[in-house]
């Protein structure tokens, strides 16, 4: 009889638990249900404030507009170093016919030379000639540096005005 009196008990105790827990669970639901039906708490919505909007239509309008500038200063420049690309080649192309023009030159002018040690009857013809292509070939050689600096000047200002023009013009319409 013990034994059972003491289970009686335990089945008490488990029932008050239980129903404590069952209290509990409809005392939340009804505290939810008053937090809904309540006007203040609807208020209380997570909208963002209009300033915070503005202010953040405004950052994506400048962040835009930025974009904008960048891609054209880009494309701008882009077209530029095309242009500058362009020039470097066609002032290559000049400067090797220039210098293979100076080479022929100066073959045939070697081959003159040649030609004359081979025809000269004397010593004194002999250095008469030698001296002679000497004076001539540093004259060419002078007049020769004065075209390639001429030249390489040319192609050096046309190379890089592309840049300097293609370079400026984009910020002067970015700003």
């Amino acid at each position: 009889m013990v034994a059972a009196k003491a289970a009686s008990d335990g089945f008490q105790q488990q029932d008050a638990i239980m129903s404590e827990t069952a209290t509990q669970s409809k005392t939340s639901k009804a505290g939810r249900a008053s937090a809904e039906d309540n006007p203040a708490i609807g208020t209380l919505r997570t909208e963002l404030p209009t300033s915070f909007i503005d202010l953040f239509e405004k950052s994506v309008a400048r962040a835009k507009n930025a974009h904008e500038k960048a891609t054209s200063i880009v494309q701008h420049s882009a077209e530029a170093f095309e242009e500058a690309f362009s020039c470097a080649n066609r002032g290559s192309a000049e400067y090797r016919a220039k210098l293979m023009e100076m080479a022929r030159t100066n073959a045939n002018s070697a081959f003159d030379l040649a030609r004359e040690v081979l025809e000269a009857k004397s010593i004194p013809e002999l250095f008469e000639s030698t001296i002679s292509h000497q004076r001539k070939q540093l004259e060419l050689a002078a007049a020769q540096m004065k075209e390639l600096s001429t030249l390489t000047q040319k192609v050096v200002s046309e190379t890089t005005e592309p840049i300097r023009s293609g370079m400026t013009e984009p910020f002067k319409l970015a700003s």
